[in-house]
């Protein structure tokens, strides 16, 4: 082998990749790129494997590519990536859900030009802390960790980052308050204010049928049955699924007032569209409070009131379990004949 020979260098391997250096004055000069496909038109598709300071580290790095290969999508920034995982996400999940994702995507939106590989648990932690410091509450702030949670996943399955970040959030501590629930006196305005105002009916439907806020505004008027007095429905547990809750007297010219309104939801806006549980709060619920002359609890003191009249009238624990959809157990339209549906009816009853 002649001298000539043995000094030229090697070629790297077809497949293996190329480093070439920038123009211009750079930090990071050398550029590693593979080829990952042809255009119809015979053209390369090149994907970037990255910048470095010497062409040695470029080619380390196209290397340790061919081992473990670095993602097409490295580079996705957080906006880009929020983008992709929800066209696929929401697909799949309810409008509740794809509210609720929304709401959260908010409060992280602060890092949406930033690349998702970039960011830490530390990125994540100061979401929530401004959060929290905004006043959010507990539910609110599962939420959002829920959310990044699902993107570090989603990012972790496209080889952007190798573990999720978002286990090491740590939520504040909460103290646990006593269950506030309206008083006989407030339950009483609230029925007399329900009278020439349909939203205070709104909570007076909350209150005797004991929903969820997130509950109610899924509802449609193929859940209620009208003839059978009868709400069928309820998300978040298996056992409150689909569960059936009779119509309490008091409240059923109400439901049948915002069931004859036609809308694409039973409770609606003046256009018959539904509303997120956010919307309906701030716009409706504790107005309709204010204008009943009765304190603002949040939504979920109906949930509480609703229980505490039942439990007050002696009602069996199982039925109110069965009502609130707490144990395991839901009806299905074959079964709304049964006779234990019977003895829900005279539960509500007692209220």
């Amino acid at each position: 082998m002649s001298k000539k020979t043995r000094n030229k260098p090697l070629r790297n391997p077809n497949g293996f990749g190329s480093v070439y250096k920038l123009s211009g004055r750079r930090r990071r000069p050398w550029v590693a790129v593979v080829t990952t496909g042809w255009t119809e038109d015979g053209k390369q598709i090149r994907q970037i494997v990255g910048y470095f300071e010497t062409k040695q580290k470029g080619l380390d790095a196209l290397a340790l590519h061919r081992i473990s290969p670095v993602s097409p999508k490295i580079d996705l920034t957080l906006s880009e990536l929020y983008a992709e995982w929800s066209e696929s996400k929401f697909k799949n999940v309810s409008r509740y859900s794809v509210n609720n994702y929304k709401t959260s995507w908010s409060y992280i939106k602060e890092y949406e030009h930033v690349k998702f590989r970039e960011l830490r648990t530390a990125h994540w932690q100061a979401v929530i802390d401004h959060a929290a410091g905004k006043g959010l509450g507990q539910s609110a702030l599962k939420k959002i960790r829920t959310l990044i949670s699902e993107l570090n996943r989603y990012a972790m399955k496209n080889d952007i980052i190798n573990k999720n970040y978002a286990d090491y959030i740590e939520l504040p501590k909460f103290e646990k308050k006593e269950r506030e629930r309206f008083s006989d006196l407030e339950v009483k305005k609230i029925e007399a204010a329900a009278a020439s105002n349909p939203w205070a009916s709104t909570v007076l439907i909350l209150i005797y049928t004991g929903m969820r806020v997130g509950e109610l505004l899924r509802l449609t008027r193929f859940n209620v049955n009208l003839d059978r007095r009868l709400i069928t429905g309820g998300i978040k547990t298996e056992a409150g699924k689909n569960r059936v809750i009779p119509i309490h007297p008091k409240i059923l010219k109400y439901v049948k007032a915002w069931y004859d309104k036609g809308g694409e939801a039973l409770i609606c806006r003046e256009d018959g569209s539904g509303m997120h549980p956010d919307y309906y709060r701030k716009n409706y619920y504790y107005k309709a409070l204010d204008a009943a002359g009765v304190r603002r609890l949040v939504p979920h003191a109906c949930r509480h009131t609703f229980a505490s009249l039942l439990a007050e009238a002696g009602t069996d624990p199982l039925y109110i379990q069965r009502i609130l959809g707490h144990a395991d157990y839901a009806f299905t339209a074959n079964e709304y004949t049964h006779p234990e549906l019977e003895a829900l009816y005279e539960a509500i009853k007692k209220i």
